[in-house]
């Protein structure tokens, strides 16, 4: 994964990695890395991984992934694997389910009031080291039972590989970056999209499989996403990333901040490891500081906390050996559980609190308590960090045009400001609920793969509500399929609607309620309206000749002196708008009665109130 959405690129040594060096490395791992099992010795050939079996020069192919899982699963009363959906080229999308009380089902599995984790690996199939980790734990608790005591106060759900197909298209070249294993997959699906860009639009089978048929069914309380970093060298071989104040129900943020950041990624550096923050350079900067922000809803980290649920993102270092990044992707899989062995009802207490939170937030009697976070930035507070890097200095090369950081191999052990307070950038107060006009298609499909609740009206009814009118909106640079749409203001006008029999209403009175305030306000950053979803009514549908709107025209301005004055100043300081007479027309039109009243006019409606049960489908 970039670090931080690929702003640390600007640092990378950018060391290239040929096989023959790639292997060097990872043959100098420690022993204890390398002699069989990542933690317990040597185990039987039988029960090795291809990446212990290689000393870690390898990982395995889907197909021989698929048989070390199901020789885990006849091995083990406590291990069931299922499939969860198909990959658009056909493969089967692999989940495992690790509880000693057999709870194999979603229900079974929330009866049992134990935390429930979903560890999902090769998001980006090239940083797979979170698959080899997880064979090795799903092994030793379930078959050889070494850490069997890890699935006392949990049930642990496990996707081995989430983007299969692009898993299994493997190559030495694919990570440029990155230090093995010698072949590895690539970021994209098979039609080119990014499943970890894609957790609010669903839009590739693979997560509205994982969304639909996982999440929303089993409802983690705890997701956790292995990935390998790109971008600067340091010492730090595992980085963790969490969305952090504003924007997460505060039950969730205390048990990340204490539980998470605190108590597990401590019990990490006790098993030898060097960990860290996952940061972007503050101003570009690394020796100005470190940004540790937050993620908006289409990532990993910024999705669960909108079900009022906890997310960690997982970075180990792209240039260290890969038998390293395998071991503390396993460690902090077992830190995780051990915490959760000691400390179970915590993360369940947290998830109980922020539900209710969600659920009563709509009737808040301040505007404060009704707030939903849209966008967070960061503050220019900061907090001292012991940094362990490497010393570097900065070149310019004449091929790139820009200063290269050259890295030694000399440890920088510094204090650098750690900039990680979130305050709101655009919130919204949450509405009643969202009525839906049912032509809107795409919006139900998304309410239902989000596992969001909602009603249909049975019969026809009218209200006065708020609608949100477009008053400036740009078009993005294409990314992930789409030139999205970033609408910079809305104005919001009060008017009765007539809906009819047949539309959705949405109440934010429950669990997923943030959910629904993310996919419908139009400043939201990964929304409906960002992904196109509603561009056509942004559109011009009807427009008048100029030999039709010239005399209207010339009659509109002499009877309204104010249009007058206004049309005069917009010629006078706009030359663009001066130089189009199709633009001076169309001024005309758009404010004759002729105008479309709908243009710019987003059809999702905000409720002041719940409809009536009586104009409710049961």
């Amino acid at each position: 994964m970039f670090a931080r959405h690929s702003a640390m690129l600007s640092l990378s040594a950018f060391t290239l990695f040929t096989p023959a060096a790639a292997l060097a490395q990872a043959g100098n791992a420690t022993p204890e890395t390398t002699a069989g099992s990542i933690t317990s010795g040597v185990v039987a050939s039988y029960w090795q991984t291809r990446a212990e079996r290689t000393n870690y020069r390898q990982t395995s192919d889907y197909d021989e992934t698929m048989r070390f899982v199901r020789q885990i699963e006849g091995a083990s009363r406590w291990m069931r694997v299922v499939s969860y959906g198909t990959s658009p080229q056909g493969r089967e999308l692999p989940l495992a389910i690790l509880s000693k009380e057999r709870a194999f089902t979603p229900e079974a599995a929330i009866a049992t009031g134990k935390p429930i984790v979903l560890i999902q690996n090769g998001i980006h199939s090239g940083e797979i080291e979170g698959k080899d980790a997880c064979l090795a734990l799903m092994r030793d608790i379930a078959a050889l039972r070494t850490r069997a005591d890890l699935l006392d106060s949990a049930i642990v759900l496990v996707l081995p590989i989430f983007s299969v197909d692009a898993h299994e298209r493997r190559s030495r070249f694919n990570r440029i970056n990155q230090n093995g294993p010698e072949e590895m997959g690539w970021r994209s699906n098979a039609v080119g999209l990014n499943l970890n860009r894609d957790y609010f639009k669903v839009e590739t089978a693979e997560m509205r499989a994982m969304i639909g048929n996982v999440y929303t069914q089993w409802w983690p309380h705890l997701l956790i996403d292995n990935h390998t970093s790109d971008g600067a060298d340091f010492q730090i071989d595992l980085m963790v990333s969490v969305n952090h104040g504003a924007g997460v129900p505060p039950s969730i943020d205390r048990w990340l901040e204490n539980a998470y950041e605190g108590r597990v990624v401590e019990r990490v550096k006790q098993m030898g490891h060097i960990t860290g923050p996952y940061f972007d350079p503050h101003h570009g900067d690394i020796r100005q500081g470190l940004d540790y922000w937050n993620s908006t809803p289409r990532y990993s980290t910024g999705y669960p906390p909108l079900h009022a649920r906890a997310a960690v993102l997982v970075e180990t270092h792209m240039l260290k050996p890969y038998a390293t990044r395998v071991k503390a992707t396993y460690d902090l899989m077992v830190a995780t559980l051990e915490e959760l062995r000691a400390r179970p009802r915590d993360l369940t207490r947290a998830v109980d609190q922020a539900e209710a939170e969600a659920i009563r937030r709509p009737s808040a009697r301040d505007s404060a308590g009704r707030a939903v976070v849209l966008v967070s930035t960061g503050t220019d507070r900061s907090v001292p960090y012991e940094f362990k890097g490497y010393a570097f200095r900065r070149e310019r090369s004449n091929l790139t045009g820009s200063e290269v950081p050259r890295y030694s191999t000399t440890a920088w052990d510094t204090i650098l400001p750690l900039y990680r307070e979130t305050v709101a950038a655009v919130s919204v107060t949450t509405p009643a609920g969202y009525l839906v006009p049912q032509e809107w298609a795409a919006a139900k499909d998304r309410l239902d793969i989000h596992g969001v609740k909602y009603r249909r009206l049975a019969r026809a009814w009218s209200d006065t509500v708020e609608m949100s009118r477009v008053a400036d909106w740009t078009a993005e640079r294409a990314t992930e399929g789409h030139y999205p749409t970033r609408i910079n203001r809305v104005v919001r006008q009060r008017r009765i609607q007539t809906f009819r029999a047949g539309d959705l209403w949405v109440p934010c009175d429950q669990r997923s309620g943030a959910v629904a305030v993310h996919l419908f306000e139009p400043l939201a950053p990964d929304g409906l309206a960002y992904w196109n979803v509603f561009d056509t009514v942004l559109l011009q549908k009807e427009y008048g000749e100029d030999y039709v709107i010239e005399p209207l025209a010339r009659k509109m301005l002499a009877d309204n002196s104010a249009m007058k004055r206004e049309f005069e100043a917009r010629v006078a300081a706009d030359t663009a708008f001066a130089k189009d007479p199709f633009a001076r027309v169309n001024w005309f039109f758009n404010k004759s009665p002729w105008a479309d009243p709908d243009q710019n006019l987003l059809p999702v409606a905000r409720a002041l109130r719940r409809p009536p049960e009586s104009v409710l489908a049961p």
